[in-house]
């Protein structure tokens, strides 16, 4: 790795300096999934700086999940985040962007209950009616990125526990079996703490840094057809949003 200028008169500090470095070259596809980074001694000696500099900024890859450490052996940089566009479409398969990824999912649980005062009043009914409750964990090739949790009045889907809802696109089945006119969704996301259960579901530790989206979906009669809720890993896992010139001030 061949050094770059580190500006020691800087009021930036030296660790994040070096971290940008070290993020320009993974972001660029100088450093690839898999590559060794070099060990906090050799970044030391390299750009004359101290050990515990380069430990901090190595540490603060590791911790935005750019790199793993495995004992024994080094730090190595991982496969690239998974980006989501929030904009885009409410089906999965179409908000990876820009990698070879295969997504699919695994029903963690499908079946009808009463809706509580909260679920009622997202979804404009009253408390206890029926609703389907569809919880998933979505996977990009073998890595869980996410729990989905979609809350949906059961009059709008009869019969719908006794079709293939494993790993297909549930607003396909929507749709074409049922013609739900979607008409627009609106979504709010914000950054929290993953539980003991989304931890254990995700493959991330209790507390690792997450996101919350919260999505209506209306009809095109104004009416809510669903609430979902849905977890995503923040260490893998970044959001796309495209503006048009409009929104630029």
């Amino acid at each position: 790795m061949k050094a770059k200028e580190i500006d020691k008169q800087s009021f930036v500090p030296i660790y994040y300096q070096l971290q940008e470095l070290l993020v320009g070259k993974i972001e660029s596809g100088e450093l690839n999934p898999g590559d060794k980074l070099p060990s906090e001694n050799e970044l030391a000696s390299l750009y004359r700086i101290s050990r515990n500099t380069a430990q901090k900024a190595i540490r603060a890859l590791v911790d935005w999940g750019l790199a793993q450490r495995i004992q024994g052996k080094g730090t190595f940089v991982c496969n690239k985040s998974v980006t989501f566009s929030i904009t885009a479409s409410l089906s999965m398969t179409s908000e990876i962007i820009g990698l070879n990824k295969e997504p699919h999912s695994k029903m963690l649980q499908a079946k009808v209950i009463g809706a509580s005062l909260d679920i009622a009043k997202k979804l404009g009914i009253s408390k206890d009616d029926p609703v389907y409750i569809l919880q998933r964990l979505r996977f990009v090739d073998d890595m869980p990125v996410m729990i989905q949790t979609s809350y949906i009045p059961e009059k709008y889907l009869p019969g719908l526990l006794n079709k293939n809802l494993e790993d297909t696109s549930l607003f396909g089945i929507f749709m074409h079996d049922y013609g739900i006119d979607i008409d627009h969704a609106n979504e709010v996301m914000r950054a929290v703490s993953a539980t003991q259960f989304e931890g254990e579901m995700l493959g991330i530790a209790e507390y690792s840094p997450a996101f919350l989206l919260q999505r209506l979906t209306y009809l095109k009669n104004g009416k809510v057809f669903e609430y979902a809720k849905t977890i995503v890993r923040g260490d893998k896992s970044k959001f796309y949003v495209e503006l048009n010139r409009r929104d630029l001030k």
